[in-house]
């Protein structure tokens, strides 16, 4: 799957009621088309833009691995020097009773681990408090075999602008997830994604996936550089 990570934050925190009792209104819809810019986040020194830029067209909508009311998502990373596509591929995501899953969001974390529903946001928790996600998931970091417990909060109610396409404030819920890094039951590092998910408040404001960070993060000898993907502007 194409996704984007990243660490920092240009967000403005706002003062509105999710996670903290009350959950969003997400309004996605199929035939929306979402563009991203991807910028790369080394390990030191300032984010670098790249020459890419992913488009999400939500195809459909219904049952896919189990579970109903989802959306299929094709994705598709252009570099738009070349105007070449440099591939495609699908994802899944659904919102339901105040959470919001992405299948196999995880292997964002560790591509080795195996796709499921995964919980990316729980609204009905309050902001700031930490829920479970997946405890003692085996992953491999390059050479290193290691296990995960992974978990997530709803930090804050945020905004942030897009770059390049009339400085628009995107408003979202940021999930940071965290993964805490054991290999033989001891901790040797985290590693960051934060999810920014969108609501229909105002109804305009484009609702679900708005933009995803992998902060960069180094695990005993594995370093990894981040990725931000954040939204450009979507159609119509």
């Amino acid at each position: 799957m194409v996704y984007v990570y990243g660490c920092g934050s240009d967000d403005v925190v706002n003062n509105n009621n999710g996670g903290t009792g009350g959950v969003p209104t997400l309004n996605m819809q199929v035939g929306a088309l979402y563009v991203f810019n991807v910028d790369s986040l080394p390990n030191s020194g300032n984010p670098v833009n790249t020459r890419l830029k992913s488009y999400n067209t939500y195809l459909a909508q219904g049952t896919y691995f189990g579970q109903s009311n989802a959306f299929q998502i094709l994705t598709e990373t252009r570099d738009t020097v070349a105007n070449i596509s440099l591939g495609t591929d699908t994802f899944y995501v659904r919102y339901d009773g105040g959470k919001f899953y992405q299948y196999g969001m995880l292997q964002i974390i560790s591509p080795s681990i195996s796709p499921s529903w995964d919980l990316v946001a729980d609204f009905n928790v309050a902001q700031g408090t930490t829920f479970d996600i997946a405890l003692g998931v085996p992953i491999v970091l390059g050479s290193i075999t290691a296990e995960a417990n992974i978990r997530g909060k709803i930090a804050a109610d945020t905004t942030f602008n897009t770059a390049g396409w009339g400085n628009v404030g995107i408003n979202c819920y940021r999930s940071e997830i965290v993964a805490d890094i054991l290999v033989s039951t001891l901790p040797v590092g985290k590693v960051y994604v934060d999810y920014y998910i969108g609501d229909a408040d105002p109804a305009t404001n484009p609702s679900g996936m708005v933009r995803v960070k992998l902060r960069p993060f180094t695990i005993l000898t594995f370093t990894q550089a981040g990725l931000d993907q954040y939204l450009l502007r979507k159609l119509p």
